[in-house]
């Protein structure tokens, strides 16, 4: 069966508070083929010669000649099946052919309780003459809907069938359809019970589906009894999809296109005849004395709900203390590339310096998850590790710093190390960072390196055993905390440490700054620049007006000018 999908459509999602009883859709379908009545006076004419062929010796079956009335009465029929047009309510029920044949026939003893009603509903649509269209519906509880509703085919193969668990989990995951009202605070359940775990902890939210379709099969064929050869399989094609999910969001596969381009259909038989059809909102509009009584009782609510946000939350915004400088870092370990072996993790851990502090609650250092490089367009094996960190420091400088002097910013040091299948362990590479002293969003690409050893016997070591060399302090990375210190006059000196450069460490960082201090100057800049800048436009607002004025008075020399040059220049004679 074709699916709506295949034609590249868009798909529309709608958020309302209103009820979905109150939801129709309007559809237009029309046929664009001039010529198919031609293939049906064809088919007739066909069909009586083969009812001639079949039967004994030559001579017609028992069957009764189709008469001019009857051919007149079908052809008829298929004029008015160029188009057609249907008003949807939301779960409405609209038959097939097919089905209306089939739910006619009658109930038995094995028919469910929808056979059942939809057998009365067609016994009515008998008693006053009325006959299915082209445009139907599958609703929620159709074989059909379920069968298609399912999202947990593992392939996208029309072969695959869901599983028993797939039957199961799609039936209970529809429990609280109903559901109006949505939880505005404590979104987070940390301690869920029992009963919430079997009725949130689901993949999709509950919702219920409606399928608007059409069937583009023959019209004449089944109109009359006595025109049907063979009897023939249904035509169907999917024109719009709605799904409602408990939320209040309503999702439209397509989208309205009420004044833009029609949707197309194709029936795909021999004839392959084209339609086009339209989907229209038609809910019925409300009117302005509604619509004010509404948005005011919309204004109301939204005011109670941020007064009660408000209650909860509080109006004083944290701020730290004077003096003191609240530094927040939210950074994402992204990727690395070019590393020796697979299977590499990354550990991490934050040095903080003199003045700076920090919640006995806060962590350190952390390591991320082991994974397996893979190939890039640029042929580098790359690890990626998407593994987020968060640090909130304080700083209070000592009553000693100068005022103007400049805090030492905290350092995040990286280990990047491998372990392979028999937990052989090696250190891959070494390399850190310095929180940047202005706030922002900086993206770092880390250079890693590691220590190589002196002999041959430390790298066979490596590759057949495991083990590397590492740094007894992890501070080495950088300059140690007692080589910066004033006091201490040794000099660091690294003469003689040999070290190999490895790969490429990919670091993400959001550096926040909150501070009175910082504060109260940047207000002063701003409002020096807004002096400034007003200072400067006025400069050159007076430089353009005389610019302008130079203009206009070399645009009027330039014509006096041109006027003396007229007058002065002799004319020549004219002879005749």
């Amino acid at each position: 069966m074709s699916n709506s999908v295949d034609n590249d459509v868009n798909c529309a999602v709608y958020r309302s508070n209103d009820s979905i009883n109150n939801f129709k859709i309007r559809v237009k379908l029309e046929r664009l083929t001039s010529n198919a009545l031609l293939p049906s006076l064809q088919r007739l004419k066909i069909e009586d010669d083969l009812s001639r062929l079949l039967g004994d010796d030559g001579k017609k079956l028992e069957k009764a000649k189709v008469s001019r009335t009857e051919m007149a009465q079908a052809l008829d029929e298929a004029k008015r099946s160029e188009y057609e047009e249907v008003v949807i309510s939301w779960q409405q029920k609209l038959f097939s052919r097919f089905e209306f044949e089939r739910y006619g026939k009658g109930v038995s003893e094995a028919s469910t309780a929808l056979d059942r009603k939809y057998y009365d509903d067609i016994q009515k649509m008998k008693a006053i003459r009325k006959q299915p269209g082209r445009i139907f519906t599958y609703i929620e509880g159709d074989p059909h809907c379920f069968a298609n509703d399912l999202e947990y085919f593992t392939t996208d193969s029309p072969n695959d069938e869901p599983s028993q668990l797939a039957l199961a989990l799609n039936h209970i995951r529809r429990r609280g359809t109903n559901r109006t009202r949505l939880q505005k605070n404590n979104l987070v359940n940390e301690k869920p019970t029992l009963p919430e775990l079997r009725e949130e902890h689901y993949a999709t939210k509950p919702h219920q589906t409606m399928y608007i379709m059409a069937d583009l099969s023959d019209k004449i064929e089944v109109a009359s009894a006595q025109l049907v050869v063979v009897p023939q399989a249904p035509n169907e094609r999917v024109l719009c999809t709605v799904r409602v999910y408990s939320h209040g969001t309503l999702i439209l596969e397509p989208d309205f296109n009420d004044g833009k381009m029609a949707y197309i259909v194709e029936t795909g038989n021999v004839n392959n005849e084209v339609y086009h059809y339209y989907l229209e909102h038609g809910s019925q509009s409300i009117n302005m004395d509604d619509l004010i009584k509404e948005r005011k009782l919309f204004n109301e609510v939204c005011f109670r709900q941020q007064t009660h946000l408000a209650q909860i939350v509080g109006n004083e915004f944290d701020t730290p203390p004077p003096a003191v400088l609240k530094l927040n870092v939210f950074g994402e370990i992204i990727s690395g590339k070019n590393f020796e072996y697979d299977d590499i993790y990354v550990y991490y851990c934050l040095d903080l310096p003199d003045n700076w502090y920090a919640e006995p609650s806060m962590i350190f250092s952390g390591y991320t998850h082991t994974a397996s490089a893979t190939k890039s367009s640029k042929h580098d094996d790359i690890v990626y590790y998407s593994h987020p960190f968060e640090f909130e420091l304080w700083y209070k400088p000592s009553p000693a710093s100068a005022d103007h002097e400049l805090p030492r910013m905290p350092k995040i040091y990286f280990q990047v190390a491998s372990q392979d299948s028999w937990s052989r362990h090696r250190t891959e590479g070494y390399t850190y960072i310095d929180i940047p002293s202005l706030p922002g969003f900086y993206d770092e690409e880390l250079t890693c390196w590691r220590p190589r050893g002196d002999s041959i016997f430390n790298e066979l070591r490596r590759f057949y055993i495991g083990g590397s060399n590492e740094l007894e302090d992890i501070n080495y990375v950088s300059i140690p905390k007692q080589f910066e210190s004033e006091k201490n006059k040794n000099p660091l000196s690294r003469f003689g440490f040999r070290t190999v450069t490895t790969g490429t460490l990919n670091i993400r960082l959001n550096v926040v700054f909150q501070s009175q201090t910082i504060a109260v100057e940047h207000a002063k800049h701003r409002n020096a620049y807004a002096t400034n800048r007003y200072g400067f436009d006025a400069f050159m607002s007076n430089i353009n007006s005389v610019i302008d004025a130079f203009q206009q008075a070399k645009k009027r020399a330039l014509e006096v000018r041109e006027s003396t040059l007229q007058l002065l220049t002799p004319k020549a004679p004219v002879f005749e």
